[in-house]
């Protein structure tokens, strides 16, 4: 017993010597550097309205969520984020579009009464996409084992935290137009070149960049004495075009001047009456030009109700229509007019 325990001592004492040197090796050669953030280069497409908050806002809140990655250099290449921010009837829209893990594009859309609201989610959407996509700070190198491993049961990537924003395809993205809406109406109106009843049945077309196009038939009719036993009547028909520049939003709330050139016919007569045993009706095209101021409520609902007051000024001004045997002006064309009116419809 007593030799064999002497002659397995310097076996014992052999292995410790090489675990000895083994150590001060490890501890001599450099340590694995602990692995290193990739940093990302990143570049920010920004596109919106001048009521929302601008590019450099924008950039200010995304450092604010992230501090992966960095601002790309001019010409460098880098991956790209495509913001974009528009205003529409019931507040704001924005998108971000970007490529994912796969290489394939994603598409976020927020939508939201306030622009700066709209702006902060957008900003965490693209903080989280920068996040998703570059390791962490704390990952440690894997190293390549020597001897093989027992096969590892394939696990399925964890799901995002779900996000509030809607998520829309690519195609949905590309076939984004440019009008945002279409609305049909009625108008309902007193004063004009007549000072009469006006009606008409209007369309309009609202576009993201706060532009508007409108167009309205309308017609308006008046009968009014002139002398002792000679009436005359006017009848106004025309097609007014509309060329609305810029929305003014507050809430449901809205203020939009507009242009106007309005095209058509002016026709008067005479009443028959025993005075008047003969007339006859004479009627000139028409032509004008104004201006407009329309206050609407737009309401979540699709349907709108507005207030209109316009200004124009006749292009056939001073033009008379008179009345003989004996002598007298019927009617004159006005130099300046101006009506109001109201106008509902609904909205698509």
């Amino acid at each position: 017993m007593a030799a064999a325990l002497g002659q397995a001592a310097p076996v014992h004492w052999r292995w410790l010597v090489w675990v000895s040197v083994a150590s001060g090796v490890s501890f001599a050669l450099p340590t694995p550097a602990r692995a290193q953030a990739v940093e990302q280069a990143l570049r920010i497409q920004y596109t919106a309205p001048d009521t929302c908050p601008d590019a450099a806002s924008f950039a200010a809140q995304l450092r604010q969520r992230t501090a992966r990655g960095r601002f790309a250099e001019p010409g460098e290449l880098a991956r790209t984020f495509d913001v974009e921010l528009s205003a529409d009837a019931r507040g704001y829209s924005g998108n971000v579009e970007f490529l994912g893990d796969g290489g394939a594009k994603v598409s976020r859309h927020v939508h939201g009464e306030q622009c700066d609201a709209v702006v902060s989610s957008l900003a965490l959407i693209t903080a989280l996409a920068v996040d998703a996509t570059l390791p962490s700070e704390d990952s440690e190198p894997v190293a390549k084992a020597e001897e093989p491993t027992p096969a590892l049961q394939p696990s399925a990537e964890p799901s995002p935290a779900p996000v509030t924003p809607t998520q829309s395809s690519p195609s949905s993205v590309t076939s984004r137009r440019a009008l945002e809406g279409v609305r049909l109406g009625v108008l309902a109106g007193y004063g004009g070149t007549s000072s009469a009843p006006v009606l008409g049945l209007l369309g309009q077309l609202d576009f993201r960049s706060s532009f508007s196009l409108r167009l309205m038939a309308h017609y308006g009719w008046h009968e009014f004495t002139v002398d002792p036993g000679r009436s005359a009547h006017l009848q106004r028909l025309g097609l007014e075009t509309g060329a609305c520049l810029r929305r003014f939003r507050r809430a449901a709330f809205s203020a939009v001047p507009c242009a106007t050139v309005d095209l058509g016919s002016l026709q008067a007569g005479g009443v028959p009456s025993e005075r008047l045993d003969s007339t006859r009706d004479q009627t000139i095209w028409w032509a004008s030009v104004g201006v407009q101021l329309a206050l609407s409520w737009e309401p979540d609902a699709p349907f709108w109700v507005e207030l209109r007051a316009a200004g124009e000024l006749p292009l056939r001004a001073g033009y008379q229509f008179t009345f003989e045997n004996p002598h007298a002006i019927a009617y004159q064309v006005p130099y300046v007019s101006g009506w109001g009116g109201v106008a509902t419809g609904v909205r698509f």
